[in-house]
């Protein structure tokens, strides 16, 4: 049987501080949701963890975020500035930073992006959007249903496990798709595919930009020196760093695949209009000789040959003929001798 978080009424965003939603976790890591109107008391008196979420478009979330005196300037910086880089920083024993997530659209699935931001302390984990996003969704979800979390830590991993998730999920979906598309290019159906294999690889190199600069990040912070960051931090930004990486090698292989898939439609049309032009050509050359004849025997001059003959127009027609078979004959021989060097 699920278990629900045990939790205050939820408040309504637009009835606090600028905060979407905020949970503190009990000695079982079940999040327990903050009272309406209420903002909470950090750092929390009791030692329990907190997972703040803030509305970074309204400004009294900014300004709840500025009066927090025991973050770091820096780290508030990070979380509150407007640039679109992602990026980590480093500042004592709190890990700020930015990256892209997906954006939630309760309508319909979308691929947009957008940023959050977050800063991940001991007993805290805070974080900020502008847009609202499919992770922190997600993982709000799985809080509510009851499920445990026992670290600040834990729950940052949560929330990105969430976003390799979607990640891993329309990769999969991609490679389906190129499957799809390989199968018909098999069966002869190049032109076809040449629309939907453009768009797939599109929808790679974006999925494959995402996963490169996350896994840029948290390499960074896994990497970072043992006096700057607690092992355990390292050490989780390594477990998440690996699976990214798993993930990146299936969508740079989808990617690959799509670009060899449209290199293959590419080459097939253009034979395909080589041999089309090739058949004009012929046509072109071989009645070449036969609209020469005709033109100079339509001159209305005096001294055409057959002019006065009955039977001039079948000795023309033969004419024509035979110097198109000409041309066709030393086309023909032309093309196999350039064919025999090569």
């Amino acid at each position: 049987m699920t278990v629900r978080a045990a939790a205050l009424p939820l408040a309504d965003e637009h009835t606090r501080p600028g905060i979407v939603f905020a949970y503190r976790f009990d000695e079982n890591g079940r999040g327990l949701a903050l009272a309406q109107n209420a903002a909470p008391t950090l750092p929390d008196p009791d030692g329990r963890f907190w997972w703040v979420h803030v509305n970074l478009v309204d400004k009294r979330g900014r300004d709840w975020v500025s009066r927090q005196a025991f973050i770091p300037d820096e780290a508030k910086e990070v979380l509150l500035a407007s640039t679109q880089h992602d990026q980590v920083d480093i500042e004592g024993d709190v890990l700020a930073g930015v990256f892209v997530d997906l954006k939630l659209d309760f309508a319909h699935e979308t691929e947009e992006l957008a940023q959050l931001r977050f800063i991940l302390a001991e007993r805290l984990l805070l974080t900020g959007r502008r847009q609202s996003l499919r992770s922190i969704g997600a993982t709000r979800a799985a809080v509510e249903t009851g499920r445990p979390i026992d670290s600040a830590l834990d729950l940052l991993e949560a929330i990105v496990d969430r976003e390799a998730d979607v990640v891993a999920a329309a990769a999969t979906e991609l490679g389906h798709a190129v499957d799809s598309v390989e199968d018909k290019i098999l069966e002869g159906y190049g032109a076809e595919a040449g629309a939907p294999i453009g768009a797939m690889r599109r929808r790679a190199v974006r999925l494959n930009r995402q996963l490169s600069r996350l896994m840029g990040l948290f390499r960074r912070v896994e990497l970072a020196p043992a006096l700057r960051l607690p092992a355990d931090v390292r050490e989780a930004a390594g477990r998440i760093a690996q699976r990214l990486e798993s993930i990146h090698q299936e969508v740079h292989s989808t990617q690959e695949r799509a670009r060899l898939l449209q290199d293959e439609i590419s080459a097939r049309l253009a034979a395909e209009t080589n041999r089309q032009l090739y058949a004009l050509s012929m046509l072109t050359a071989v009645f070449l000789p036969a609209t020469l004849v005709t033109g100079l025997f339509g001159m209305n001059t005096k001294g055409l040959p057959f002019a006065e003959d009955e039977s001039g127009f079948w000795w023309a027609c033969v004419i024509a003929v035979l110097a198109a078979m000409l041309v066709y004959i030393g086309l023909t021989a032309a093309l196999r001798r350039g064919g025999g060097r090569h």
